[in-house]
């Protein structure tokens, strides 16, 4: 039972308060908002001051920004479900950790065992983008496949991988028709969305200097749209691209659309909280992705 609005308000330490029945629950409420607000305050004051204190390297300043990107920390929330495939690997978990941590996992300039071609960065990216091995999609289908069960909970009716018969690339013509990843039905005024997973490392060329954080998804969602939005506006469709990151953060246009998903959630449950499973869920499938590709697809990964 939610406490009375003036004992929120008038704090914990009045006379009155302890006397209530809602004395102890009170106390546990005010106990872990201050917490809360001292944690953001002294996160806060180690982020202003941490590249002062320490020399960072270019990709240390770059990985830095990527956790610090909004939705970048939601798969930690996540509750551990078994069912809805919401665990990893103890394997898993600890290369996850190494990858975000900037923790070395291969040995430098030791090569590929799968291309031949590339030799592997101590870090792992190599190993996310090795297009070699018939699995090289798997993030990117766990992501969708996630992404469906959550609109399916929802009560939003949807359909993956649903033949649409006029998503081409403009460059090559009808050669490349496509099924679109997600389609839900009815999703803006009456109409269809087609809706277009990409998944991108924001670390790719990176260079000394000019790293923006959010700027390869934002890219990625622009070049999604320049593919396939005029053809989804010629057939009534509207498109909707989602992009990602390997850090877990997402582009506009996927916040945007997640973010409506929370409502409907909201709309069909009285608990205040219940729609935050949305994001959380989707951050913790593309991190397990990642995990999957440095493990699974790289035999030699020491851990």
């Amino acid at each position: 039972m939610p406490l009375p609005t003036h004992l929120w308000l008038q704090g914990p330490n009045l006379g009155f308060f302890k006397t209530t029945s809602f004395a102890n629950v009170g106390e546990s409420c005010w106990t872990l908002i201050t917490r809360k607000i001292l944690a953001n305050a002294l996160y806060g004051e180690i982020v202003k001051t941490v590249e002062e204190k320490f020399a960072f390297s270019p990709r240390q300043r770059a990985v830095f920004e990527c956790l610090r990107a909004p939705h970048a920390q939601d798969f930690l929330s996540v509750v551990p479900i078994k069912g809805l495939g919401q665990c990893m690997s103890a394997v898993e978990y600890r290369a996850i950790l190494k990858y975000r941590l900037m923790i070395p996992l291969f040995p430098d300039d030791d090569p590929c065992p799968v291309c031949r071609k590339c030799c592997l960065d101590s870090f792992g990216e190599h190993a996310v983008h090795c297009k070699e091995l018939p699995g090289f999609k798997y993030r990117h289908d766990l992501v969708r496949d996630v992404l469906y069960d959550v609109l399916k909970r929802a009560g939003i009716s949807a359909k993956k991988e649903a033949p649409v018969n006029f998503l081409t690339d403009p460059l090559e013509g009808r050669s490349t028709l496509r099924p679109a990843d997600i389609l839900v039905f009815g999703w803006e005024g009456g109409k269809h969305a087609c809706v277009d997973l990409t998944g991108v490392s924001p670390l790719v060329g990176l260079r000394d200097h000019g790293f923006v954080a959010g700027q390869a998804i934002t890219k990625a969602e622009a070049g999604k749209v320049a593919k396939h939005e005029k053809a989804c506006i010629k057939n009534q469709h509207v498109f909707v691209p989602f992009a990602f990151d390997t850090f877990g953060a997402l582009a506009p246009d996927a916040v945007q659309f997640l973010k409506r998903v929370q409502q409907v959630v909201s709309s069909n449950t009285a608990h205040v909280k219940g729609q935050n499973f949305v994001f959380s869920r989707v951050g913790f499938a593309i991190q397990k992705g990642v995990a999957a590709q440095l493990v699974a697809r790289l035999p030699t990964i020491s851990l």
